[in-house]
């Protein structure tokens, strides 16, 4: 696959730990402690929380406080939900910036239940389903829970109770291992980068049953290995998305790589990345462009695809995005809408975009 990378600073930000995209094309960076806007040339501006303070606290724009934003995703309505990962609890941004929350307390547990009676345990991936449900990878309870339009929190898959394995199965006979990134494919299955298990799961969420779409818990977690399925090796898979053409794409953490899984037979390529980690040294320089494997990730760990197709990927790198233009299909759109968080339906009609490449920006028309 021909790929080009471009490098995009975010001035005064440090490490990104999550990014998203909204039904306007509007590009969203969550740090630590505070969730930003992005200008077409990338000038952030902040939304809600605070540029160093972490803590907990709802209220509009900087007087919230975060602790951890390690996950985000944004509904049909442009309300944008986050996993606060070290406050163990789900909040949510209305778009004039008030800062609620949704479930949690701040205290580490497994509690199902509704808002502040609920437990989490570091959450860290999140998505919307066309029907309001919030899905949630609770990291170290191991554990794919969820959230109805009530409100009403519960378990979809693993057990909780911090009981970590590998285990396909329906419901609480699935086992998983620091499950992080999380994606709604165009079949309406959720996806999941289970970390520590070095593979990738989907779950029905009908039935909450679980398979493993690619690569070994057994033999994964050292060495990248093209293949498909089981015969694929990734090395802490973390960020998840997946394009308009039902491909996953992943973010492999220890390995440094972009990899995708393509097809009923889950062929594993390597998109991005080269085995050497890579640091950007002069902030606020860009890199330039880059050719597919010749460029140097250091660690990348959160995806979201713009509405050109167009892959943006966080990594240890601070106060940088970088911008993967790699023959990806964009996320099918209904009403305006992205069909990721509105799965209701495909859409088979094409989509014509003129994109910029000095601002990363697209405007689409169909």
């Amino acid at each position: 696959m021909d790929t080009r990378v471009t490098s995009l600073h975010l001035p005064g930000l440090g490490e990104i730990l999550c990014v998203a995209v909204a039904s306007n094309g509007k590009r969203l960076v969550c740090t630590d402690s505070a969730l930003y806007s992005l200008s077409a040339s990338g000038l952030p501006t902040l939304v809600a929380g605070h540029s160093t303070e972490l803590g907990f606290k709802d209220g509009q724009g900087s007087a919230a406080r975060f602790n951890g934003l390690f996950g985000i995703a944004v509904d049909g309505t442009d309300i944008v939900l986050v996993c606060d990962s070290y406050n163990h609890s789900l909040r949510k941004v209305a778009r004039n910036g008030v800062v609620s929350t949704l479930a949690g307390n701040q205290t580490r547990g497994y509690v199902d239940g509704i808002g502040d009676g609920t437990c989490f345990n570091h959450p860290r991936g999140i998505v919307v389903h066309a029907n309001g449900t919030i899905f949630v990878t609770d990291s170290e309870n191991n554990c794919v829970r969820q959230v109805a339009v009530d409100g009403a929190v519960s378990t979809l898959a693993g057990n909780g109770k911090k009981q970590k394995g590998f285990a396909d199965g329906q419901g609480s006979r699935a086992r998983f291992h620091t499950p992080s990134g999380l994606a709604l494919d165009m079949d309406g299955h959720l996806i999941v980068a289970d970390s520590n298990n070095h593979c990738i799961r989907r779950v029905t969420i009908a039935e909450g049953r679980v398979t493993t779409v690619a690569g070994s818990h057994e033999h994964g977690g050292r060495v990248s290995v093209d293949g498909e399925g089981a015969g694929a090796r990734f090395s802490i898979p973390t960020g998840i998305t997946v394009d308009g053409n039902n491909n996953i794409i992943v973010a492999e953490f220890a390995n440094h790589h972009i990899r995708m899984i393509a097809g009923a037979a889950a062929r594993v390529t390597t998109v991005v990345g080269s085995a050497q980690s890579g640091l950007v040294h002069a902030m606020g320089t860009s890199m330039g462009t880059c050719i597919g494997t010749s460029i140097c990730l250091h660690k990348p760990r959160a995806l979201a695809l713009n509405e050109c197709g167009h892959l943006l990927v966080a990594d240890y790198n601070p106060g940088c995005l970088w911008v993967v233009e790699a023959s990806l299909a964009p996320p099918h759109q209904v009403l305006g809408r992205v069909l990721l968080l509105q799965i209701s339906a495909r859409s088979s009609r094409t989509q014509s975009c003129a994109c910029s490449s000095r601002t990363q920006s697209c405007a689409c028309s169909r």
